[in-house]
């Protein structure tokens, strides 16, 4: 039996076992049947072995390049290199649906195996969610809208090959998957939410369960998008990192309602408050992810992250419409059984805080979402081609950010139900002074846009505030003597790594914010056409041509341009380059980046004698502090994950068997 064989036989063997299991399932939650819920779990975790031996298989049929397999044809050729190959996996429509299918397996698992056995209806009706979504999944890719594993008459003896951009940098190993993991964990919260609203439970039960679940998938879409970012900056040859392309927008947004969850879910544990925002705020976000599949696969807008037109369009739009009445449906019919438990305290408390936090973060989603989608309405509609660019999200979303970072600072620091002055003054005294010295700082490094001035002060407001809670939590164990800084900060992560962990975040948010500001507000650029020998100044930086040569590679030819770049206390050489590759029509620029952590040296090939190769055409920016956006991802997800940890000496629920799990009250 071939790889394809193996992999069709195992998706149709899948998808009947998600059927299965989706009965299964409803019947144990219907009538708390202990072995039909067995029978539930079979289904789900042989499922998941079977969805992950057909992506093994068709990581198999790409390094072996099995021509016969339509995918492999036309996402593969013989030159491709191994690690190309194997990533191919997700390089276009119908494998990357085939890894999404594969991840939503492994959590309807995990939701079988764990879920259940702690809190058994609520959990056993989740499962019956996740399974209905699996089998969706499971059914595009079993069918001709995205079957993988479609076989041609006649095998060529080569094939196309990855589109060049999904070839030209490693990181394409890494983007991809975190969006599909930030993507799909999401489905996780929404399955428990709805099981709730079907089940009628009016508490916090699916909130809880569900926690670590929503955290972790917030950091890992959060993660991803700063993967797509640099990608971005690192392979489509322009200096930038984010250009408001619709698909980009599609990975922001639900990301912004995931993080206003993440905030008002504090509320509702503390006040019991916002239970219908909560679940509504679920809702949105596993619909914006759907939302951005579509967007990503139908070929309804262009960019150079979307695949090409298919059949999977419609199914995955009448998908999104049908969860949507459904949840939406479902909130109705129970909202009587939501209501909080009083009302929201005194403008300065952080409940009230995280309310204003939250409304900013969902007009944010909201005019991204407009900006994204009025064009396709308009050309629907009236067939006007418009296009919303950078200045329409620029101008919105710009002062939103900035009054997110400021709340950012002023929450943590305010109490629950209200503030009185003497707090106001203890607590925001130190952060204002810093802010002033933010601004000040700002102003003398040569920033003078108001925008960024604004930045430096509000990150410097932010990150005093995160400053005064590590120290008043350790001055509050009054560990520091005895036992050392690094320990002090080690039992404050290990005892309340959600709260910490969540500080950590915070200064990660602030890196970010400023690497955004000043390589928007300080970029320097220069242009100039060089023969061997001869040097372009910019920004005190000296950059020489030594030689511009062609190089010869199995599956592509480059231009080469060696630079020797000098001065500001800096020696690099880099390499910036135009590749041809057999599947592109033009070639494809590959930048030579020197990083650093005050500069980034963005090198840039423009054009080149193309006869005997006696000059170049080369482009350069010196691009402050950017570095510091990849450093700022890689802290919010190292504060995540100190987040995410379980806490020490939880208290662990006594394992209810479904038979014997009390019914929910009439």
């Amino acid at each position: 039996m071939s790889a394809g064989d193996l992999g069709a036989a195992a998706l149709r063997a899948a998808l009947f076992l998600a059927l299965w299991g989706t009965g299964a399932a409803a019947y144990a939650s219907w009538r708390r049947d202990a072995r039909a819920l067995a029978s539930a779990r079979i289904a789900a975790g042989v499922g998941f072995g079977l969805v992950v031996l057909a992506a093994v298989a068709m990581m198999f049929a790409l390094a072996t390049h099995d021509f016969r397999i339509l995918y492999v044809a036309e996402n593969n050729a013989r030159e491709t290199p191994l690690f190309y190959s194997i990533i191919g996996l997700w390089a276009a429509l119908e494998g990357s649906i085939l890894l999404w299918t594969a991840i939503l397996a492994g959590a309807t698992a995990y939701v079988a195996f764990r879920g259940t056995a702690a809190i058994p209806r609520l959990a056993t009706t989740a499962l019956v969610v996740m399974f209905a979504m699996l089998t969706f999944f499971l059914l595009l890719i079993t069918t001709p809208a995205a079957d993988p594993f479609v076989r041609l008459a006649l095998a060529p003896d080569n094939g196309n090959g990855p589109n060049a951009l999904l070839q030209n940098h490693p990181l394409m190993a890494l983007h991809p998957p975190l969006l599909y993991l930030g993507y799909v964990l999401t489905s996780v919260p929404f399955a428990y939410a709805i099981a709730s609203l079907i089940i009628g439970e009016g508490g916090d039960r699916w909130l809880i369960a569900t926690r670590r679940f929503a955290l972790v998938s917030w950091a890992l879409l959060g993660v991803g998008i700063v993967a797509g970012a640099w990608w971005s900056y690192a392979v489509l040859g322009w200096g930038g990192y984010w250009a408001w392309d619709p698909v980009e927008n599609a990975a922001i947004m639900p990301w912004l309602t995931a993080t206003a969850y993440l905030h008002s879910v504090m509320v509702e544990e503390k006040r019991r408050l916002l239970r219908t925002w909560n679940l509504a705020l679920v809702i949105a976000t596993f619909s914006l992810t759907i939302l951005g599949t579509f967007l990503t696969r139908s070929g309804v807008v262009n960019s150079v992250h979307s695949f090409t037109q298919s059949a999977i369009g419609p199914l995955l739009l009448g998908y999104l419409v049908t969860i949507l009445v459904l949840s939406v449906g479902l909130l109705l019919w129970r909202s009587g059984r939501l209501r909080d438990a009083g009302a929201v305290g005194a403008p300065l408390s952080r409940e009230a805080i995280f309310l204003f936090q939250n409304v900013i973060f969902m007009v944010a989603m909201l005019t991204v979402l407009l900006g994204t989608l009025y064009p396709l309405i308009a050309e629907a509609i009236s067939g006007a081609q418009l296009s919303i660019g950078g200045p329409y999200f620029d101008r919105v979303e710009i002062p939103l950010g900035l009054a997110l970072l400021f709340l950012m600072g002023v929450g943590p620091q305010l109490p629950w139900h209200g503030a009185s002055r003497a707090t106001l003054e203890r607590q925001f005294t130190a952060p204002l002074a810093c802010a002033a010295g933010g601004a000040l700082v700002a102003v003398a490094t040569g920033t003078t846009a108001i925008g960024a001035v604004l930045t430096y002060a509000l990150a410097a407001f932010v990150a005093a505030t995160v400053v005064q809670e590590f120290a008043r939590g350790i001055r509050a164990r009054g560990v520091l003597h005895a036992e050392g800084a690094l320990t002090a900060f080690a039992n404050l992560f290990r005892r309340s790594g959600r709260r910490y962990g969540g500080y950590v975040v915070h200064l990660g948010i602030v890196l970010v914010a400023l690497a955004i500001a000043t390589s928007q507000a300080r970029t320097v650029d220069a242009e100039r056409t060089l023969a061997p020998g001869e040097t372009l100044v910019i920004a005190g930086y000296a950059v020489r041509l030594d030689a511009l040569r062609a190089v010869h590679e199995p599956q592509r030819d480059s231009v080469v341009a060696d630079l020797e770049i000098t001065g500001n206390g800096a020696s690099s050489q880099l390499h910036p380059a135009l590749v041809q590759y057999p599947s592109s029509a033009s070639a494809v620029g590959s930048p030579g980046i020197g990083a650093g952590v005050r500069d980034d040296l963005y090198t840039i090939l423009a054009a080149y004698d193309q006869k005997a190769l006696s000059w170049a055409t080369i482009r350069m920016r010196v691009i402050p502090l950017v570095s510091w956006l990849w450093l700022g991802g890689a802290v919010v997800g190292i504060g995540a994950v100190i987040a995410a940890l379980p806490a020490p000496r939880r208290r662990i629920a006594r394992q209810v068997p479904l038979a014997e799990a009390p019914a929910p009250a009439k």
